[in-house]
């Protein structure tokens, strides 16, 4: 293999500096001052949008909305009148006001319930828009739901969600599924920048803590126009919580389990002066958290779910001025995973083997956003990603704890890097009728591997923009196209006067629909095609051994998708205390030359990357969320029903699944306390394994029941509850075959059992 870790050295050099480049000078910085948002309670309100009238000066109209802290920067010395929009709500205090000489921050209450009924989304714009505004179906996890329900991960969010599925490997860990479509079809974003370092395909969602999460937005359906080649499926993007521009704030997360987890978080953010026109705002956070391991079976030396040891960190800095925002941000993660074989006995000693997998996962990003002018907004963000995981094979003798590195053969090294540079320009006309969003992505990912025969990077680079058409307040039109270079994939179109080099992928064109049809129901209907070339991995992937045999295809086709998606969408805020939202929407997806790993030759058990040529999937879906006073009820609904070939000369298979959640909070003011229950149907579940083998899995209940109380104002949280209540922990399935490792199996694993938990938050 032609490529060195030394070339990741070289590659990440060269992206620093681009990162660094986007960090603009700030040397003619306009004085600011801080409009921080609060709610009658005196808790933050992120994510709103206000109106500003400067009545100084020819009663110039700004639009601001709030960041995750409550608060957004205004120029100072100038008086202004403040009213909110987008929102049913009123402002308390005060109705107009300036911010004297001097004074860092002026409190302005508000008297709303927008974080329930109608969230702002940042996913697939540049600025943030309500949800009633979007043109796209997002679904939005705020940090509120995510703390009640003391998930500790991405998997723990995700498992009460509707449209979804979760599926757990004991060592390549927890892959999802959005509307069928899951590996290289879903994109997974943090704070906008993809995920690498997938594993069959998957990114392992159990590695992604919850402790730095403000918020989760999911899309489902192609966002390739937008978000690349490979998010046909949808897009995760998780919002980390920001820096605190008025104030610090330190947090301490503690959480203990019967299943043997031992976690503990920490979380700061601050702020401090750099000089005059600047706000800068810092965050430091980071933690450890210690699975022991369980096996159901205690006579055994494997245990069916592995130990895992995972330290977590992140540090950001935020700089502000009236025009300019940019953020640096670091994230690192390291996470040991042990996988223990039974014991072997012979006449002289005991033996086992242990298998050792150590992730490393690193991300460096620098985000810049330019406002020019209320029409005019830009943000570029560049970003580095790394990812490292090696596979340690030991004969370990059972009675002196002696290891002995096995053969090479049996070890394995995998290095993943990306480079991500992208850049968005969003314009809106004058009668604001009409918003025009443009923008480009280059990003070149690398993967190096034993089993992979090429080093050699696969680029894409893209220009895409989408026009957003607004008629008679009611009725919005949201056309747009991808066109995109890549290096392996694509056909030249102009072969006479292009060098042979230059590849195009088909252009990728989507439409949004929305249309009002009152002030609380909104139709939205959508049209999208997605294109996906194949990964490295898939070309050249070579892995035979005695019990082994896998191999790339370098002769794979491109995916080509379409979707189609339609949805009818309630949001009421009837009262302060009284608001209610339901959506019922349906999906299509029909994928062409789907790449899939199948059993190619069974008399060599040979297993190769083909491409599948047919599948379809479909599927509706009902949810709601009410509120009453102090209760909360969330209940959805979905049927899935799937159908696709196995290979070349196998005919059509279809498989279903249907799921449901209930979820309920009843919440005591008086005594700053709550209830809480999450729980989920999984209905039973047809599919087929890649021998073209079908089985069935049983269906299952999982259910979470917890108090929270808190104390010294507010400052102090305590949750108690039972997790998995009704003690599921492997269901049927009539699946025998153990696929391409030959290991077969009666059940699958869903969780660790009943186990009582306990879980603390100090903030300060």
């Amino acid at each position: 293999m032609c490529w060195s870790i030394s070339d990741t050295v070289k590659r990440f050099l060269l992206s620093f500096i681009l990162l660094v480049a986007s960090v603009p000078a700030f040397s003619q910085a306009t004085l600011h001052r801080m409009v921080v948002v609060r709610d009658a309670e005196n808790q933050p309100v992120p994510s709103i949008a206000f109106e500003l009238t400067q009545t100084d000066v020819n009663n110039r109209v700004y639009i601001f909305d709030t960041d995750e802290s409550g608060e957004f920067s205004i120029p100072s010395n100038i008086k202004f009148q403040i009213k909110l929009i987008g929102v049913e709500g009123k402002i308390i205090q005060p109705a107009s006001f300036t911010i004297p000489k001097g004074k860092q921050h002026v409190n302005v209450v508000v008297d709303i319930n927008i974080k329930r009924i109608n969230p702002v989304t940042i996913t697939g714009s540049v600025q943030p828009r309500l949800a009633s505004e979007n043109p796209y179906s997002v679904q939005t996890i705020s940090a509120k739901t995510i703390q009640l329900m003391a998930a500790q991960n991405l998997n723990d969010v995700l498992q009460n969600q509707s449209n979804i599925q979760l599926s757990n490997d004991p060592s390549l860990g927890t892959s999802i599924k959005l509307q069928g479509l899951g590996g290289q079809n879903v994109k997974i974003l943090i704070n906008g920048v993809p995920m690498i370092g997938r594993l069959n395909g998957n990114i392992d969602i159990s590695q992604i803590p919850t402790s730095n999460i403000e918020r989760i937005e999911i899309i489902e359906g192609p966002m390739s126009v937008v978000y690349g080649t490979d998010a046909i499926g949808g897009v995760i993007n998780i919002i980390t919580k920001k820096p605190m521009r008025s104030k610090n704030a330190y947090t301490l997360q503690g959480y203990t389990d019967a299943a043997n987890n031992y976690n503990f978080d920490g979380q700061a953010l601050g702020s401090f002066q750099l000089y005059k026109g600047i706000s800068t705002g810092w965050s430091l956070g980071g933690g450890r958290q210690f699975f022991e391991g369980m096996d159901f079976n205690p006579a055994t030396r494997s245990m069916d779910w592995k130990p895992k040891t995972r330290v977590h960190g992140n540090g950001g800095l935020t700089f502000t001025t009236n025009k300019w925002k940019t953020s640096l941000n670091f994230n690192a993660f390291l996470e040991k995973l042990t996988d223990r074989s039974n014991a072997e006995y012979n006449l002289i000693s005991v033996t086992g083997y242990n298998n050792y997998f150590n992730t490393t996962r690193a991300d460096l990003v620098a985000v810049t956003e330019y406002k020019l002018n209320d029409r005019n907004h830009f943000r570029f963000q560049n970003s580095i990603n790394g990812y490292y995981r090696t596979k340690t094979n030991v004969r370990r003798n059972l009675v002196t704890g002696s290891e002995v590195v096995t053969r090479p053969d049996d070890q394995d090294t995998t290095l993943n890097t990306q480079i991500n540079l992208r850049g968005l320009w969003s314009h809106k006309s004058k009668s604001n009728h009409r918003e025009w969003l443009w923008g480009y992505e280059v990003q070149s990912e690398q993967l190096e591997t034993k089993r992979v025969l090429t080093g050699k990077p696969i680029t894409d680079a893209a220009i895409f923009g989408s026009a957003e058409f607004k008629y008679y307040s009611k009725l919005n039109v949201k056309p747009s196209l991808r066109m995109a270079y890549n290096n392996t994939f694509g056909t030249n179109p102009l072969p006479q006067f292009l060098p042979a080099g230059i590849k195009l992928a088909p252009i990728i064109p989507s439409i949004q629909i929305k249309y009002d049809v009152s002030k609380h129901i909104t139709l939205r209907t959508s049209y999208a095609q997605g294109f996906r070339a194949p990964n490295a991995k898939e070309l050249y992937f070579l892995f035979v051994d005695i019990n082994h045999n896998v191999q790339g295809n370098p002769n794979l086709q491109s995916e080509k998708s379409q979707n189609y998606i339609i949805s009818l969408d309630y949001r009421h805020n009837i009262s302060k205390d009284i608001g209610a939202t339901f959506k019922l929407s349906g999906f299509y997806n029909h994928i062409q030359n789907q790449i899939q790993l199948a059993l190619e030759d069974p008399r060599t058990n040979l297993y190769r990357y083909i491409n599948i040529g047919l599948m379809n999937s479909r599927g509706i879906t009902a949810q709601s969320d009410l509120f009453i006073h102090q209760l909360n009820v969330q209940i959805s609904g979905s049927i899935m029903d799937n159908e696709s070939r196995y290979d070349f000369m196998s005919g059509i298979a279809s498989w279903q699944m249907a799921q449901a959640t209930l979820n309920v909070r009843y919440d005591f003011p008086k005594y700053q306390s709550s209830i809480q229950i999450f729980s989920r149907f999984t209905g039973p579940t047809l599919g087929y394994t890649n021998t073209a083998e079908l089985y069935r899995n049983s269906s299952y209940y999982l259910t979470d029941i917890s108090a929270t109380k808190k104390f010294w104002n507010n400052r102090i949280l305590l949750q108690a509850g039972c997790k998995n209540v009704f003690n599921v922990r492997q269901i049927n399935t009539s699946l025998q075959s153990g696929g391409v490792h030959g290991s077969g199996t009666s059940g699958i694993n869903i969780g660790t059992g009943r186990n009582i938990f306990a879980q603390c938050i100090i903030t300060l």
